[in-house]
């Protein structure tokens, strides 16, 4: 592909935008598409820079080519020498030159007929090559049946080439009135017809074995990466992506070597048919072979279009399901803003975008289908007439010709379709194969990486040294969003500690930043002197247990809950946690006490029940570090009294970090650190901070008056 443009900014946003499209179209992956875009758009701009003409004078062109594993990319542009992979001078593309630095591949630039010359390469992930191999790892251990239903499958093949044979004796015998051959061919064809009736059945069981072995390995697979991908990435990318490759692409994937094996080798089948044909009458083979070689390519275009087509499709139909998971679950919180309306018509804009690329990708592919086919009923009908003259001319007899009738009859249509199924698998597997590498080893989805210290029993001590986190996003002046600034703290082993500040001032997300569910952009957290980045998962989150404020209660009973932070959860350890929770009274009014459903999300449950049950959750873990993420915002005052009473009781002993949201619950922790924009404004008894902190003694009296 070419593309053709020059060097004004709008034509250099357009054919950025045209390239990154077709990158998409032909399958590379969308971290090789982001770092080509920036590269390409970096190239073009220094060029504008570099370049003496206009921009718009200056025409450009831009080559594009798949080649096996690599992407090709060339850029050409005319004018002076000008070479933008040498280190920029006087910081004329400080952006480019890092793009270069990070980029593993960099662009190779020479001057050739009076023209600037760039070229680009880039890997391919998904060859079916490279696909293959990838699935293999999770069909493997399912070689043996693997290897029995390809078998099955090949003998069927030759069975099912040798009965027309066996048709077209018992249609010469009955028409010689030969009785004794008649019964000998009726007993071959039933012999040969139960045969291969048994190897189907042991081919079918063989790879359903294999799918099912495959797919469990693989969900398993990859349920355990989604669960140790970044959660920054798990917030950016949203639900509806995460549930499709889990979903429909593992399936794909999981009957990708059983089917592939049932499609080539129905397609041995029909190579065995037509060398039957060559044998009997090599001008029929001849005009066999012709029709289908069309047919075939005419499947071939077709493919290759719908494959483009349906990488759009998919990625519609993601951001589409990604907010029909939204809507589910926030349906509560949509209609008390009465937001029904908006909220209908951007899932109408998303259904539509996606049925409509469907219906395109669909109809595309239905025109290719139907002049497929007229094609296909041309050649049967040419296919027939050419039998009939060669059999009017005596080349040979009647039940032969019935026989090469037979054999295009089952190889017209059906290879047709056959070669159609075998290149939209090839497409739907290379796809789904995309989809899934790219979230078990696609640097799209980076994982949560941890270190090698092990700490058995953390003491507690928490320290901030220069602590800096920023959000990607951008607020209303384009900015990034800062939310940590330069924080520095320490809190000692046993030590009650709370953060205050004003909406957005950073305490939920210090909080991640000690559970390691974010890494700090600059600066070090430490837990007991030792950087978070060196210790293990085990060493981090099995000594900390985190309460927030909308804890996520799983459609399982009350024990099955608690169950999944303590797997060898005691009934009295059970009885004890939600005791000192304050829900013990209201399990007992459940339907099934601890056994009751409390539905998707804790549906069943009040918001004070729900924050009560992570409260017992946590207490369960048992752990030195507890962080309390404004853990009683939904509770009323009596319970919350109650709750505050059971933190004092577990405290002993323990590290507890509380964010609140009532400053009355926090007047007895051991020190208050109040907040504002990313910093630790001040911090001390409330006493002191009232005294002295303006903000803080604001913050409480407001808190005062409106109780009263």
């Amino acid at each position: 592909m070419v593309l053709k443009s020059n060097l004004s900014n709008k034509k250099i946003s357009s054919l950025v935008r045209e390239a990154e499209r077709e990158l998409e179209r032909k399958g590379v992956g969308t971290w090789e598409c982001l770092r080509f875009r920036y590269i390409l758009e970096e190239l073009l701009l220094f060029y504008q820079d570099t370049l003496e003409e206009t921009g718009e004078m200056i025409p450009v062109e831009l080559h594009l080519k798949k080649r096996g594993e690599e992407f090709h990319a060339l850029l050409i542009l005319p004018g002076t020498p000008a070479d933008p992979t040498d280190p920029p001078r006087d910081h004329q593309a400080p952006v480019l030159a890092k793009l270069l630095t990070v980029s593993k591949n960099s662009p190779v630039w020479e001057y050739r007929d009076g023209k600037n010359r760039v070229s680009y390469t880039m890997p391919l992930y998904n060859t079916v090559r490279q696909n293959l191999r990838f699935t293999w790892k999770y069909t493997r251990d399912q070689s043996g049946y693997l290897a029995l239903g390809v078998v099955s499958q090949l003998i069927s093949v030759v069975l099912r080439v040798v009965a027309p044979l066996l048709i077209g004796r018992a249609i010469v015998a009955l028409t010689q009135n030969a009785f004794h051959q008649l019964i000998l061919a009726a007993l071959a064809i039933f012999g040969v017809n139960a045969l291969t009736n048994f190897v189907l059945f042991v081919c079918n069981r063989a790879y359903n074995i294999v799918y099912n072995k495959t797919l469990s390995a693989l969900e398993t697979d990859l349920v355990d990466n989604a669960l140790h991908i970044t959660t920054r990435c798990m917030e950016e990318k949203g639900s509806g992506l995460f549930v499709q490759r889990l979903t429909t692409d593992t399936s794909q994937l999981a009957t990708g070597f059983n089917t592939m094996a049932d499609l080539i080798s129905e397609t041995f089948q029909y190579i065995g048919i037509l060398a039957a044909i060559l044998i009997i009458s090599p001008p029929i083979f001849l005009a066999a072979f012709f029709l289908m070689a069309v047919q075939t390519a005419m499947e071939l275009v077709r493919t290759r279009r719908l494959n483009a087509d349906d990488r759009i499709y998919r990625n519609a139909n993601e951001r589409y399901t990604g907010f029909v998971g939204e809507m589910v679950r926030g349906a509560r919180d949509v209609k008390l803003f009465h937001g029904e309306d908006t909220f209908k018509k951007e899932l109408s804009f998303r259904i539509t975008d996606a049925n409509d690329k469907r219906m395109t990708m669909q109809g595309r592919s239905w025109a290719f289908k139907l002049t497929r086919q007229w094609v296909g009923d041309t050649g049967f009908m040419l296919y027939t007439v050419l039998i009939g003259y060669l059999l009017f001319k005596g080349y040979f007899e009647p039940a032969i010709a019935v026989v090469l009738f037979n054999y295009y009859t089952n190889l017209s249509v059906p290879f047709a379709l056959l070669i159609g199924n075998l290149l939209e698998f090839i497409k739907n597997f290379n796809l789904s194969n995309e989809r899934v590498h790219a979230l078990v080893e696609g640097p799209e989805f980076p994982k949560e990486t941890f270190g090698t210290v092990h700490k058995e029993r953390l003491t507690g001590e928490i320290r901030f040294e220069h602590v800096s986190f920023t959000y990607r996003g951008r607020d209303a002046r384009g900015k990034t969003v800062k939310v940590i600034n330069d924080m520095n703290f320490l809190i000692r082993p046993g030590e009650t500690v709370a953060m205050v500040g004003r909406s957005g001032c950073g305490k939920t997300t210090t909080f991640s930043l000690i559970s390691k569910l974010y890494i700090a952009d600059r600066g070090t957290v430490y837990l007991d002197d030792v950087d978070i980045k060196e210790l293990d998962s085990e060493s981090i989150r099995a000594n900390m247990a985190v309460v927030s404020q909308y804890p996520y209660i799983f459609n399982l009973s009350v024990k099955d809950n608690l169950r999944l932070a303590k797997p060898d959860m005691t009934e009295e350890e059970m009885v004890s946690v939600c005791r000192l929770a304050c829900l013990d009274e209201d399990i007992a009014e459940l339907p099934e006490g601890y056994n009751s459903i409390v539905g998707e999300g804790g549906t069943n449950l009040s918001g004070g029940q729900l924050q009560r049950l992570a409260i017992a959750r946590a207490f369960l873990i048992d752990a030195p570090i507890l962080l309390f993420d404004e853990a009683t915002s939904s509770l009323d005052n009596v319970t919350q009294a109650k709750i505050s009473q059971a933190i004092e009781n577990v405290r002993k002993d323990r590290t507890v970090l509380i964010i609140a949201h009532r400053l009355s619950t926090i007047l007895s922790a051991d020190r208050i650190m109040y907040l504002q924009d990313g910093r630790i404004l001040d911090q001390g008894t409330h006493g002191e901070l009232y005294s002295r902190c303006e903000p803080y003694r604001s913050l409480y009296e407001k808190e005062t008056v409106s109780v009263k």
